[in-house]
């Protein structure tokens, strides 16, 4: 991308710094994406300088970059969708992760992708604990009516264990089922 330039340092310094918080913005996101946001902002500030009336240099560039925004504001969506879908498409966990915090304040459903997450976090506590505390942790049953599911510091009596051994590999494709739903939940979303 070509930068455009300015004959007054003061204009040039205005736009290099804005052009920084652009670049600080995106840095999340690949390198094509960048370029590609880099290019818009770029074509957005240029075709601002060229419709505006004639001012000083300097006051122009300040117009035309107040009529767009902060970067920090205006590109906040477009970053957050363009992660979702660099998630999607890769499915590893830190894009995964980046795009649920960029994406948290999209609404409830969002929410419900970082609670899912937890619970993927929270399986993988419980496959430790169930090779430190093989006795207090896994599926319990109670006179055939209640149950516990997870770690129980103090076993009151009655309990019954019912996976045993099969209790980690069980608990390991819940959470793979639960991480490939968790991404395939973001591309049902984003197609909405």
């Amino acid at each position: 991308m070509k930068k455009l330039s300015f004959t007054t340092p003061t204009a040039q310094k205005i736009y290099n710094d804005y052009f920084n918080r652009v670049s600080r913005c995106t840095r999340t996101l690949p390198e094509d994406d960048q370029r590609e946001i880099m290019m818009e902002v770029n074509s957005h500030i240029y075709e601002a300088t060229l419709a505006a009336t004639p001012q000083t240099e300097v006051d122009i560039l300040v117009d035309a970059l107040e009529s767009f925004g902060a970067p920090e504001v205006v590109l906040q969506a477009l970053v957050a969708d363009k992660k979702v879908k660099q998630a999607t498409r890769t499915f590893n966990p830190r894009h995964v992760i980046q795009a649920l915090y960029l994406n948290i304040s999209n609404g409830v459903g969002f929410v419900l992708f970082g609670v899912i997450y937890l619970l993927i976090v929270a399986f993988g506590t419980l496959i430790v604990f169930k090779l430190i505390y093989p006795q207090h942790t896994g599926l319990f049953i109670r006179e055939g009516h209640s149950f516990a599911f997870g770690f129980i510091s103090e076993l009151p009596g009655g309990l019954t264990e019912l996976l045993g051994n099969w209790f980690i590999p069980v608990v390991a494709v819940l959470m793979v089922v639960f991480y490939f739903l968790n991404t395939l939940l973001f591309r049902l979303l984003k197609r909405k």
